[in-house]
């Protein structure tokens, strides 16, 4: 069984692997005991942070493509940028080129009305996100059907 806990102040969400029955900022206790909440892992495992926006019309009918998706911010290096439909999801390596900027590529077939995404901190590594852009580009005249 898993807790899922929101950050009330911030909104952030954290899933943790075992049952918690209260939580502090530094703690959580269960029927099994008291639990410190630090350090890199949870139970061995990297701490993944993840980011995912939902999967949204861009503004028309028409079909779009992706340029290319940009984020800002501290210790990026090891991150995967994903797109996502509502029956399909790509992966793509964020690849990070100094100045605190990261930039992922997308495949060119990607053509849809819904689009939506995420970022994933796969190594639990600590990292800051100041800002994500998502260049899309519109077709002139394609829609899907």
């Amino acid at each position: 069984m898993k807790s899922i806990v929101v950050n009330t102040l911030s909104g952030a969400v954290t899933e943790y692997s075992r049952p918690l029955a209260c939580i502090t900022t530094s703690h959580g206790g269960s029927r099994e005991g008291v639990f410190a909440l630090q350090g890199d892992t949870d139970h061995g495992q990297p701490i993944v942070g993840e980011l995912r926006m939902p999967t949204v019309n861009y503004g028309s009918t028409l079909a779009k493509s992706l340029a290319a998706i940009y984020a800002c911010g501290d210790g990026l290096g090891e991150a995967i940028a994903d797109v996502h439909t509502h029956s399909s999801s790509w992966s793509y390596p964020l690849r990070f080129g100094g100045n605190r900027v990261a930039r992922a590529n997308p495949g060119r077939g990607i053509r849809e009305v819904y689009l939506g995404f995420g970022l994933r901190f796969v190594q639990g590594q600590d990292f800051r996100l100041d800002r994500v852009e998502v260049l899309v580009n519109e077709s002139k005249n394609r829609r899907v059907i």
